[in-house]
């Protein structure tokens, strides 16, 4: 069969897109090292390192400066305050709780309340460790009208946590202020993560060495805890022992090395 030679009229479909690698150099992604293993999260700059006694032991709080325009929401005595009404058991487990100031790239393509390491090397420091994010104060997110199921009972908490949303045609507008962040990260995100650490224990001696808690869904690490932090935050309101009054101590702060200015702000108290 004789086959038509080259037309230089015919062009390759492919040319331009991303088949063809077109924009690949461009994507938008986490730097990243290879001399460096460090995950993103474990490069803190100029963190103070704070002690802090919980039961028995010692716990080590990292507090990074933070940028312009946001704010620590959770002080490291609401931390401790917090930790200290968990069972025991399930505080002992926690090594280190890191105030991090999210680079302006994680905030686009990954912004959180907090994350947990299960083994973290932050410095000189090593353990288990829960992060939480400094926030911006006074923003307003927007959130699809068109939301999954897990996102609408993800946006029925944060309206409990005293987030204002104002419903319009096509977002959700969450309005957010430091009352509010601080409700979400220290009633709510950080027992979270403590519970998903309970889980994997649990799982653990359940498994007798097996990797079951690696086994699970991310559906039902989160259901576990979503159902231990909603737990606590009962039980401890049932108890009067939340929640309680913002923990600012301007004198502690000095004498560890803290600015008053990374954890309150007139535009943020207005």
């Amino acid at each position: 069969m004789h086959r038509p030679g080259w037309d230089s009229r015919r062009r390759n479909r492919n040319i331009g897109t991303a088949k063809s690698g077109y924009g690949q150099d461009n994507q938008m992604r986490i730097p990243e090292s290879w001399m460096d293993d460090r995950l993103f999260y474990e490069k803190l700059e100029h963190p103070v390192a704070l002690s802090r006694i919980i039961g028995d032991r010692e716990i080590t709080i990292l507090v990074e400066p933070v940028q312009p325009g946001f704010l620590h929401a959770c002080t490291p005595d609401d931390i401790v305050q917090v930790l200290s009404l968990l069972p025991p058991q399930h505080a002992a487990s926690i090594d280190l709780v890191v105030l991090r100031q999210p680079k302006r790239k994680e905030r686009l393509l990954n912004p959180i309340w907090g994350r947990i390491q299960y083994w973290s090397k932050i410095s000189s420091y090593t353990g288990v460790a829960i992060h939480l994010e400094a926030q911006e104060i006074n923003r307003v997110q927007r959130w699809h009208r068109s939301l999954s199921p897990d996102d609408s009972q993800e946006l029925e908490r944060l309206i409990e946590d005293g987030h204002r949303v104002v419903s319009e045609r096509r977002y959700h507008l969450l309005h957010t202020s430091l009352e509010s962040t601080r409700n979400t990260q220290l009633y709510r995100t950080l027992p979270h993560e403590v519970g998903h650490y309970v889980d994997y224990q649990e799982s653990e001696q359940e498994a007798m060495g097996l990797d079951l808690y690696w086994s699970k869904t991310s559906k039902d690490k989160e259901a576990f805890a979503h159902r231990y932090a909603t737990e606590f935050w009962k039980r401890e309101k049932k108890a009067g022992t939340l929640p309680f009054e913002r923990i600012v101590n301007e004198e502690r702060f000095v004498t560890e090395g803290l600015s008053l200015s990374w954890f309150t702000s007139a535009t943020a108290l207005s």
